[in-house]
């Protein structure tokens, strides 16, 4: 079944037979199995077979939305839902799935699962799973991508965990030597945000909208369209950083290294970069390949 599945991208840049069977041997796992688990449809079916899934959470009537499920789904935890669907495109992909949330309380099991894996899709919003999730991966330097499935755009980044870029040292927290258990998280939180509140992102709702979100009177807003394109955008991240961790040369593209957060705005058309470490913004020349880059006003 897998050589069927791969054998229409093959001959398309960079999907070559060696970048094929790396994706084939790849572990991913994927953490948070709402609207950025989407992540998941794209890789069995661009032919990942290893994953290991982590999300606590039910399926509910308004994931439907964005998700690959039926009225069937309703009721069972996501984690079942998504491993039942995966085995359905590809009954030969393995899927480990731990129906559970993660808390401070859980840096050793966390660092069990993330050793055992080749790249991390990151897609809880809850910042503490974040942090704890995001710490490990840069102690044990494994590729962390990331993309907000409540943007509502194109948008997307990978912490490479290369040098000493981290969610913590970017985004100013200054817990880099404090104990996981120990930290405030809610205090952190104005920080968290706006590290990925990138230029145009709030322009994205109504005001009143947007305020009824930040007072968590209602849930983040999301819709099919917006979520499939940074669920893609993803996909294409974790293709890339497969192939620059098994030695492969990519033509005409690169990884997204974080701190910077490549953005695509299909409301306004528009293409950027976002600086989150020095707070700027970078036009880029499709002609020259240069970058022009331009300070936040906020």
């Amino acid at each position: 079944m897998w050589e069927h599945i791969v054998n229409r991208q093959q001959g398309i840049l960079n999907f070559n037979d060696e970048l094929i069977h790396a994706i084939g041997k790849t572990r991913v796992l994927v953490v948070g199995a709402g609207g950025n688990g989407a992540v998941l449809d794209f890789l069995v079916r661009v032919g990942y077979r290893h994953f290991v899934i982590v999300d606590f959470d039910v399926v509910e009537a308004t994931n439907l939305n964005r998700l690959p499920f039926t009225m069937e789904s309703i009721g069972t935890t996501k984690t079942e839902a998504w491993t039942e669907y995966l085995k359905k495109v590809n009954p030969e992909c393995s899927v480990t799935a731990y129906s559970r949330k993660v808390t401070r309380d859980d840096e050793k099991w966390v660092e069990e699962i993330i050793a055992g894996v080749d790249i991390v899709a990151l897609g809880t919003t809850d910042i503490e799973a974040n942090f704890l999730i995001s710490r490990v991966c840069h102690r044990l330097r494994r590729r962390m991508v990331v993309g907000p499935g409540t943007a509502n755009c194109l948008v997307v980044s990978t912490f490479t965990h290369e040098g000493d870029a981290s969610l913590e040292s970017v985004a100013g927290f200054g817990t880099e030597n404090v104990d996981v258990r120990e930290i405030d998280y809610q205090s952190l939180l104005p920080k968290y945000m706006r590290l990925y509140m990138f230029p145009g992102r709030t322009e994205k709702l109504y005001p009143e909208t947007l305020q009824k979100v930040r007072n968590r009177e209602i849930p983040p807003r999301n819709c099919k369209i917006f979520v499939s394109m940074v669920n893609a955008a993803a996909s294409w991240e974790i293709v890339k950083n497969t192939a620059v961790i098994n030695g492969i040369t990519l033509r005409g593209t690169n990884v997204v290294e974080f701190p910077l957060i490549q953005v695509f705005d299909p409301f306004k058309g528009s293409a950027y970069y976002y600086d989150a470490g020095k707070d700027r913004i970078g036009i880029p020349n499709w002609l020259t390949g240069k970058i022009r880059w331009y300070p936040v006003k906020r």
